[in-house]
């Protein structure tokens, strides 16, 4: 979880530095099994991500894996030791042990083989930043060992608001060794960033979302952030005698910002006026070590054939957060520049407050698979969750819980061609922390339990190209803002049930594509009622690729997105107010340069759809205007 400036998180990507670190060879389109979610390098497709679940955030819930195995994310990760990322939900998280109901992120770690081309990358990103990257890679011949180790500068670090630009660089690899067949990895790397703050906005009681100029600088010029972050893990797997193997993952991740800096602008009307505060945040820290061990059993009896595992997990967090100095910016007006207004000192400013989270648990994990026709994952997590803060005034506060957690699903093939599939599961999560804005920022909320049933069919339309249809209902506590007193916390249930469909794969030899979409009836039970904000009833996706024949070498792509009206604010009087629906469109092309080189160019939000972000905090902020991007990756 990242607990620092949650104002930003809306606009923050999953990778340590933002949209840069990519390779023009990357392409998620073709990699794609379904719609649900999926990275490829820098570029993303599908109707699910890690902000974005289902209408519920696995950011905020923290359910991570990596190559299956149980971490918690405190920091981000990279490309340079991610080869791809999948948002595993439903059928697909059958491979999973003890998955989350919520769903999964899962990363796959780069494990280069012999011959594999290294990269060299060089190019302006979207906000017109040039940066280059460089990711050298090497494989045994003989499969004993590889290794991959990126080098990332972002040399003028542009945030997409017009706020001061700053620089990045990105130091990450990764590393396997096999003695038979056992297997050792690990991974790892370090971000040292320098960025503007970004801001926020409310609106005005009767007014219309306002529109800022995007790209206008509407912060502070101090308001610069800089700070760290690291991820160091190591996962083993060996056999052990007979039909019995081990394996273990092992994480420490840790955000570690000296300072961080927010804006937020209350009450905007149709002039762009309204009250600006600037939250700017001393050194805080956020640190988990988290690891999982498994061991398994794995069996044949008649046609069937079994996995049994035992695993433990365990995760300590410690974050400490507080000391802001809030800057009173008075009445601005977002029509032109905002008037220049004093730095804060902040040289006797300390993180006053601490959160401490102690997780432990014990399980049963079992995998059946029949004929190559029944496939049945079951589990049972018997896990203790202590967390213990300490506020800003001294005062104490602890929660305890330790419930039983279960999950149960199977796929049964009908035919060659279709599969049903079914699942219902109970577990534990986190529900996120407080943002900048709400009286008590930053502070983390207790962990939640989550229940969600499911079923669904996937059909293959053609040897290459299938159908994915699933309904669902999934209820959690709701966090979210109570407007009377300004504190963000659990107030009420939320409940989402829903329809979401994927057709990915090939259509012919030349053309790939990945669209998807659902259909959500969002209900929430609570203080305010209504509708969950930033919530949507529908969102449809669509993405292709085509190779073009009549100039080897050359492929086009284009990504639609659609997203329905949904609430930026809770109810009041039974009105619920409404942000309109975005469509975007995305164009772009790659095309095979001599000397083993690929261009990539694309035109984001061609239409320059101007559309809004709204967080649970119940604060918006624009989304990217029309913007190009262009870089050239050289294999060697």
């Amino acid at each position: 979880m990242r607990l620092f400036v949650p104002l930003s998180a809306s606009l923050a990507a999953v990778l340590f530095a933002g949209p840069a670190f990519g390779q023009a060879t990357a392409n998620a389109v073709v990699g794609a099994d379904d719609a649900f979610g999926f990275i490829a390098g820098d570029e993303a497709v599908g109707i699910y991500d890690a902000t974005a679940v289902r209408g519920f955030s696995l950011e905020a819930a923290g359910n991570y894996r990596v190559n299956g195995g149980y971490f918690v994310k405190s920091s981000g990760v990279s490309s340079f030791f991610i080869e791809s990322t999948t948002v595993r939900i439903g059928l697909n998280a059958l491979a999973i042990d003890l998955p989350g109901p919520s769903g999964v992120v899962d990363y796959k770690i780069r494990d280069p083989k012999a011959g594999e081309a290294s990269y060299l990358t060089v190019g302006l990103d979207e906000y017109e930043q040039p940066y280059a990257d460089i990711l050298l890679k090497h494989g045994d011949a003989q499969d004993r060992h590889s290794a991959a180790l990126g080098l990332g500068v972002v040399f003028d670090n542009d945030n997409g608001q017009g706020g001061p630009s700053g620089r990045s660089v990105l130091l990450a690899g990764t590393a396997r060794v096999s003695l038979g067949p056992a297997r050792l990895q690990v991974f790892g790397g370090e971000y040292d960033y320098e960025r503007g703050g970004l801001y926020r906005f409310t609106v005005g009681e009767g007014a219309r979302p306002p529109r800022p100029e995007r790209g206008q600088r509407s912060v502070q010029d101090w308001a610069v952030e800089r700070g760290q972050r690291r991820i160091l893990g190591v996962m083993a797997q060996a056999p052990l005698t007979g039909a019995w193997s081990l394996g273990l993952t092992g994480v420490f991740s840790q955000e570690d910002p000296s300072r961080a800096v927010a804006h937020l602008y209350s009450g905007l009307d149709g002039d762009l006026t309204g009250l600006g505060i600037a939250v700017v945040s001393p050194a805080q820290q956020a640190t988990a070590w988290s690891g999982e061990a498994r061991l398994a059993w794995s069996g044949r009896w008649e046609d069937t054939r079994h996995r049994l595992a035992f695993i433990g997990r365990g995760r300590r967090s410690d974050s400490r957060f507080g000391g802001d100095r809030i800057v009173d910016l008075g009445m601005v007006s977002l029509a032109g520049p905002v008037r220049a207004v004093a730095e804060p000192d902040l040289s006797g400013a300390r993180a006053n407050a601490s959160s401490e989270v102690d997780q432990w648990g014990l399980g049963l994990s079992y995998r059946l698979d029949w004929r190559d026709r029944l496939t049945v994952n079951a589990g049972l997590l018997r896990t203790d969750y202590e967390k213990a803060s300490v506020a800003a005034d001294g005062s104490r506060s602890a929660r305890e819980a330790s419930p039983w957690l279960y999950n149960l699903a199977g796929v049964y093939r009908v035919t060659e061609r279709l599969d049903l599939y079914g699942g219902l599961s109970r577990g534990l999560e986190e529900a996120g922390s407080a943002p900048a804005s709400a009286a008590n920022r930053n502070e983390l909320l207790p962990a939640i339990r989550v229940r969600q049933v499911e079923a669904g069919l996937r059909y293959a339309l053609t040897p290459g190209l299938r159908l994915v249809v699933a309904g669902f209902e999934t209820e959690k506590p709701y966090a979210g803002l109570e407007p009377a007193t300004n504190v963000y916390g659990l107030i009420g249930v939320v409940r989402h049930r829903g329809v979401e469909a994927s057709l990915a794969g090939r259509l012919s030899e030349t053309l790939s594509v990945v669209v998807g979409g659902y259909v959500l009836d969002p209900t929430r039970d609570g203080v305010s009622g209504g509708r969950p904000v930033g919530v949507e009833r529908f969102r449809a996706v669509a993405n292709l690729n085509y190779v073009v024949r009549a100039m080897p070498g050359l492929s086009l792509d284009a990504g639609l997105e659609h997203v329905g009206r949904r609430p930026y604010r809770s109810a009041v009087g039974g009105v619920q107010p409404m942000l309109e629906a975005d469509t975007t469109l995305d164009l772009g092309l790659r095309y095979r340069l001599p000397g083993r080189a690929t261009l990539r160019v694309q035109a984001l939000n061609v239409l320059d759809d101007y559309g809004y972000s709204a967080s649970p905090a119940e604060t918006l902020a624009y989304t990217a205007p029309r913007r190009f991007r262009v870089l050239v990756t050289k294999e060697f």
